[in-house]
C-alpha cells in the first residue's frame, strides 16, 4: 500500500518507465474502496496475483483539447479514424475533440440551397461538439474554450495566426503531397498530371501567414501512382496513409507530450528536403479545355484522370431555327475519356485503320451505337463514351455535327 502511494505522490515517479512492485493483494485491493483512488487503479493498475502491473505514463489533470478543421471526404477519414482509434484504446487516448468547418453555402438553382461540408454531418454522428469557423468572432468563441491544438485537414481557409497562438501547441496541417512538392490547393491532381511515380502525406506545422509554408513534422511512406490512376482512386488510398499518419501522431503526443516544452522534443522538424517545390493551384476550367491541334492522346487521358470530367472542346453544329438549318459553334462536354490507342510519333495527319481514312487532329468517327466515339489528336486517339452539347440534356449524335471534327478554337 505504501508503495502505491508514493507512486501516487511523486510525479518523477509517474515518468518512470514501466515497473513491476511486488505488493500484498489485501494491501492493494481495500484501495478500490476509494472513489478517487478507485478511477487511477482502474485505468493503470493491473492486479495479478501478489504482483501489481502498473504503467507509469503521466495521469493528466484534464485530457487534451484539439480541435478539428476540415470540410472533405479526406478530412472525413482522418476524423473517423482518431474516433475509432479513441473508442478502441479508452482512456488510454485522453483527448476532447471537437470540430470546426466553415458555414454552409448556398447552392443549386437560384441558390436556394443551404449546403454545409460532408464533415458536419459525420461529427453529428458521431456526437462531438460542432463549430462554426468562418469569421473573425468564429474564431474568437473558440479562443476562449482553450484548445492545446488545432488540426487543418482540407479545410480550404488560413487559420488567423491569434487563434495558433492561444493554443497549447499551434497547429497541425494533413497535406496529401509530399511537401513542398505540390504545395497549394489540388496537390492529387497535379501528381497524376505530371505522372510522379509516388505520392505521399505530410504533417507539418501551420504557418500563420501562408498556406503549406509550415516545418515538415512527418511523412508517410510512399503512395504509389498506377497509369490507370484517377483522382477518386489515389484519393482513397491517400486517405488510408493520412489517417494511419495522423493516428500515429496522436500516439506519439499523448505517450510523450506532457508540456509545452515536450513538443518540439517528441516532433523534431525535418530539415532535410528530399522534394523540390512545385506549385498545385486550383483546377481552373482551360485546364479541361482540349485542343486537338496541340494536345496528344496521353495528354488528353492524364488531364481526364486527373482533372476530372467533363472535358470540352468546340464543335460546329446543326440546329433548326424557324424551319431552317443554322450552323452554330458550340461548346461540347466530353465524358468517360480514355485512351484507344497508342498512335505512332509524328504529327499533322496519320492513317487510322478505325477512322479508316488520313484525318486531321479532332476528327471524330462515332461507334455503332450513335453515341461513343473515336477522335484523333495530334500524336494518338482516344475514345469518348458520350458527349453533349452545353446547354442541351440529350447525348450527342452524328447528324447534330455540321463536319465531323472537332475544333481546337472558336475560329
Amino acid at each position: 500500500m505504501k508503495c502505491i502511494f508514493s507512486l501516487l505522490s511523486t510525479r518523477s515517479a509517474l515518468s518512470a518507465p514501466l515497473t513491476l512492485v511486488d505488493c500484498c493483494s489485501a494491501h492493494t485491493l481495500p484501495l478500490f474502496s476509494q472513489p478517487h483512488l478507485r478511477r487511477f487503479l482502474i485505468r493503470n493498475v493491473c492486479i495479478t496475483r501478489k504482483q501489481c502491473l502498473y504503467s507509469t505514463r503521466t495521469i493528466r489533470e484534464k485530457p487534451i483539447r484539439v480541435v478539428f478543421f476540415g470540410s472533405d471526404q479526406f478530412s472525413m477519414a482522418c476524423l473517423d479514424e482518431l474516433v475509432t482509434y479513441k473508442r478502441h484504446a479508452n482512456d488510454a487516448f485522453d483527448v476532447d475533440l471537437h470540430v470546426a468547418v466553415r458555414k454552409p453555402k448556398r447552392a443549386g438553382r437560384n441558390l436556394k440551397q443551404l449546403r454545409e461540408v460532408p464533415l458536419a454531418a459525420l461529427a453529428r454522428d458521431y456526437g462531438l461538439p460542432l463549430h462554426a469557423a468562418e469569421e473573425t468572432e468564429d474564431f474568437k468563441n473558440l479562443q476562449a474554450l482553450g484548445f492545446d491544438l488545432a488540426v487543418a485537414v482540407s479545410y480550404g481557409k488560413l487559420i488567423p495566426s491569434s487563434f495558433i497562438q492561444s493554443t497549447t501547441w499551434g497547429g497541425i496541417n494533413v497535406h496529401p503531397s509530399f511537401l513542398p512538392r505540390h504545395s497549394g490547393p489540388a496537390p492529387i491532381q497535379w501528381a497524376i498530371y505530371h505522372n510522379d511515380p509516388t505520392t505521399g502525406v505530410t504533417i507539418q506545422t501551420l504557418h500563420p501567414h501562408s498556406f503549406d509554408k509550415g516545418q515538415i513534422l512527418k511523412n508517410s511512406d510512399p503512395v504509389r501512382i498506377y497509369d490507370t490512376d484517377n483522382y477518386e482512386t489515389l484519393l482513397s488510398r491517400l486517405c488510408v496513409a493520412a489517417s494511419n499518419l495522423l493516428r500515429d501522431f496522436f500516439k506519439d503526443l499523448v505517450e510523450n507530450v506532457h508540456g509545452p516544452e515536450d513538443f518540439w522534443t517528441v516532433f523534431k522538424p525535418v530539415l532535410e528536403r528530399k522534394y523540390t517545390y512545385s506549385h498545385a493551384p486550383k483546377i481552373d476550367p482551360d485546364m479541361r479545355r482540349v485542343r486537338w491541334h496541340a494536345d496528344t492522346a496521353d495528354r488528353v487521358d492524364t488531364a481526364f484522370r486527373a482533372f476530372g470530367g467533363p472535358l470540352w472542346t468546340f464543335a460546329r453544329v446543326a440546329s433548326q431555327r424557324k424551319g431552317r438549318v443554322e450552323e452554330k459553334l458550340r461548346r461540347v462536354l466530353l465524358y468517360g475519356v480514355s485512351m484507344h490507342e497508342r498512335g505512332d510519333p509524328g504529327n499533322g495527319h496519320q492513317t487510322d485503320p478505325d477512322l479508316g481514312e488520313d484525318v486531321p487532329p479532332g476528327f471524330v468517327k462515332f461507334e455503332s451505337n450513335d453515341e461513343s466515339m473515336i477522335v484523333q489528336t495530334l500524336r494518338g486517339k482516344v475514345r469518348v463514351e458520350s458527349a453533349k452539347i452545353e446547354g442541351r440534356q440529350k447525348k450527342l449524335k452524328a447528324t447534330d455535327l455540321v463536319y465531323p471534327i472537332f475544333m481546337s478554337d472558336k475560329d
